[in-house]
Order: structure tokens, then C-alpha cells, then sequence
């Protein structure tokens, strides 16, 4: 099951855009997104996407990355097995696949590396963030308490993967892709902002969110 750039919310997917418009597109908003957050950073924050956002990548992060992934995967081929037992249809792919080499190539890179990057500080960056810092703040005037500080990292981490399935919803033309797809990027969301929130940095969910996209084109690829 596919994983599609969150920027294709934004642009019309029918055939009357140009595949160049497909690729450049997506690209473009991507970059103006980190571009945006990066000044929010400088003019609310500290100036750094690493300080105030927490993207950081440490050699360590691509194991943890992987092993997410792993542990994704399988997770996503039990979905498959309740989805398959509960109707005959299939969901079908959301990442678009290009006659032209040079084409393919460049939107490789924007879903396997611009994309993840850009998401992953959105959602576990800003709103993530936004969220637990919004929680811990409500704990009248006084430092928060262990179970207020809990409850803000449960309720961040499945807040920041709802906006982000739901954010995906649009991909889907019928309700077999729908749930399929709202399950998979819940399911993602939840174990990158797990790991957003357990390490403080952005670095493992964005390896994993890479390996998850390489998988899924690659096997939109091999159909």
C-alpha cells in the first residue's frame, strides 16, 4: 500500500495536469513548506529546525529507522489480511507511475527523500509539538505533573497521525482505498511520532518514512 506526498492535496490529479507539472509541483511546495516552517522557527522560536522543530539526524537513526519500517510492514500486511477477509475488492495504488525515465527518477526523489523530510517536520515537528506544548501548558501556572506530561505525549502522537491520514483521505477514489489508506498513514504517523517523541528527534521517523515510500513505489514500480 502506498504512501503519497502529502503535497498532492494541494494540486489537481486528474489527466489534465503534465507529468512535468506532477513532479515539479509537489517538489516546489515541499520546499516553500520547509521554507515557511523554518521562518515560523525564526520569528516564534530559537531559529533552528533543529532546536525548535528537532531535526536532527544521528548515524543511530537509520537503524532505529529501520527497524520502525520493519516493524511497519508487518503491521501493514496484517491490515491487508482484515481488509482481504472483509471484502473482495482491492485498494489501488497513489503514487503515480511515469513513462519517462529522467520523470520517474525525479519524482523517486521527491517521495523517497524531499517528501518524508518535509512531512515528517510538519506533522512531528510543528504539529506534534504544538499540540504537546499546547496540553502542557494548561497545567495551571504550575510545573506539569508526570500524568499531565503523559497524557500530552498520547494525546500529540495520535493527534499529529490523525491530521496526517486524514490529510492523505484525498488520494483515495473508493472506500476500499480510503480505509487502506487511512489505516496505513495512521499507522505511520503513529510510529514516527512515537519516535519524534521518544528520541526528540525528527531523524529515525524520517528514515523510516523514507523506507516505507521506497517500498511503495518500488512496488507501484514492479506492476
Amino acid at each position: 500500500m502506498a504512501v503519497a506526498p502529502l503535497a498532492g492535496l494541494l494540486l489537481p490529479q486528474d489527466g489534465a495536469v503534465s507529468d512535468l507539472l506532477r513532479v515539479a509541483g509537489p517538489a516546489l511546495i515541499y520546499v516553500l513548506l520547509i521554507a515557511g516552517i523554518a521562518v515560523l522557527g525564526r520569528r516564534r522560536g530559537l531559529g533552528s529546525l533543529s532546536s525548535d522543530f528537532g531535526l536532527r539526524i544521528r548515524p543511530v537513526d537509520l537503524l532505529l529507522g529501520l527497524g520502525a519500517a520493519v516493524v511497519y510492514e508487518l503491521a501493514l500486511i496484517l491490515v491487508g489480511l482484515a481488509l482481504s477477509g472483509a471484502t473482495d475488492d482491492r485498494p489501488t495504488s497513489n503514487l503515480t507511475v511515469f513513462d519517462s525515465v529522467a520523470l520517474q527518477a525525479a519524482f523517486s526523489v521527491v517521495v523517497v527523500v524531499v517528501g518524508p523530510l518535509a512531512e515528517e517536520l510538519l506533522m512531528r515537528g510543528l504539529v506534534l509539538r504544538a499540540l504537546r506544548n499546547a496540553i502542557l501548558r494548561r497545567s495551571g501556572g504550575g510545573p506539569p505533573t508526570e500524568g499531565r506530561r503523559r497524557a500530552a505525549i498520547d494525546i500529540s502522537v495520535i493527534g499529529s497521525a490523525l491530521v496526517f491520514a486524514l490529510l492523505h483521505l484525498h488520494e483515495a477514489h473508493d472506500l476500499v482505498t480510503a480505509v487502506a489508506l487511512f489505516s496505513a498513514t495512521l499507522l505511520l504517523g503513529l510510529i514516527t511520532g512515537w519516535l519524534a517523541s521518544r528520541t526528540g528527534r525528527l531523524g529515525p521517523g524520517i528514515v523510516t518514512h523514507a523506507l516505507v515510500n521506497g517500498l511503495a513505489l518500488t512496488l507501484a514500480l514492479s506492476v
